[in-house]
């Protein structure tokens, strides 16, 4: 595994398989543990750039991650604590090690996942919620949608896949014309902003010991417009789950201490826009053709 740059550690900021055990041998020592193992996701789909190890550290059980990314590491070591146990897994210590990057310790939870169903939709709606009414930390980055954002992905795009980035500006072009994306970039500035997930889904939430409902994996976390947050979920999970889209927003709006209202459509649709690229872009970079597949599902729910 080579370097990632800026990250000073081992992990290369692609989706992570099998790491070297002296990898899992140093950071057990690092964190007293007598041994790790590394836990990787059951399916393809579901890797992370991020590397996983489970273990057990000053009597008890622990979750290790080992961050790809130090912003990232620094992000989540900030949103955790302020989101609290009370509705997320324990986050126990975080340190970074000169030749590994950082890692975060929590407490272990056996999780289980939620169902694709309309209940699970008004749980991750509920859920999300309590993430928006955490007061934001500071130190956290704050995200301005509009025209800047959008160009400077679709940038990266033309850069990682010359062959889609004509096809794509074309199409967006035809879903999201120049006005109502400077029309999102003036709703943005004077919308309420919250403290956003950054990459909420069904992955994102499950139910804990005694079925506490969790939400976790702050890493990318922001601050910005509430629509921000939908914008995976809303094509790519919500759309297939019959009544999934007015559980989610029903129970999120009662989750909210003051009622936001239903989701601002121009908002939505910039951050759905901004989502199919983010997603084409590194669906090319990791060689993941299901990915780019719901990149362009979400353009094509757009036209």
């Amino acid at each position: 595994m080579t370097a990632h740059p800026g990250s000073g550690g081992v992990l290369h900021g692609g989706p992570v398989d099998l790491v070297p055990q002296r990898v899992a041998d140093r950071l057990a020592a690092r964190i007293g543990a007598g041994h790790l193992t590394q836990v990787r996701a059951p399916v393809r789909k579901e890797r992370s750039a991020n590397a996983w190890f489970r273990g057990t550290a000053a009597g008890r059980e622990v979750f290790v991650k080992l961050y790809a990314r130090r912003d990232r590491a620094a992000t989540e070591r900030l949103v955790a604590p302020a989101v609290g146990p009370s509705r997320s897994t324990r986050l126990l210590d975080t340190g970074t090690d000169p030749e590994l990057g950082a890692y975060a310790v929590f407490g272990w939870e056996d999780l289980v996942p939620l169902p694709p169903t309309a209940e699970s939709a008004a749980v991750a709606g509920h859920l999300l919620a309590t993430v928006h009414e955490t007061v934001p930390p500071g130190g956290i980055r704050h995200l301005t949608p509009g025209q800047e954002q959008l160009d400077a992905q679709l940038s990266a795009l033309a850069a990682e896949a010359p062959d889609l980035y004509g096809p794509i500006r074309d199409r967006q072009a035809r879903a999201a014309p120049a006005a109502r994306v400077r029309e999102a970039g003036r709703r943005a500035a004077t919308a309420p902003r919250v403290l956003l997930h950054g990459d909420f889904s069904l992955r994102n939430v499950a139910r804990g010991a005694g079925g506490r409902e969790l939400v976790f994996d702050f890493e990318r976390a922001a601050v910005g417009p509430y629509e921000v947050d939908l914008r995976r979920l809303w094509d790519r999970e919500l759309a297939v789950i019959p009544g999934g889209r007015a559980a989610f927003t029903a129970a999120y709006r009662r989750g909210r201490g003051t009622d936001p209202g239903p989701p601002d459509p121009v908002l939505l649709d910039f951050a759905r826009l901004s989502c199919a690229v983010t997603t084409l872009t590194a669906a090319r970079r990791t060689d993941d053709p299901d990915f780019e597949a719901e990149g362009l599902t979400i353009l094509e729910a757009l036209r």
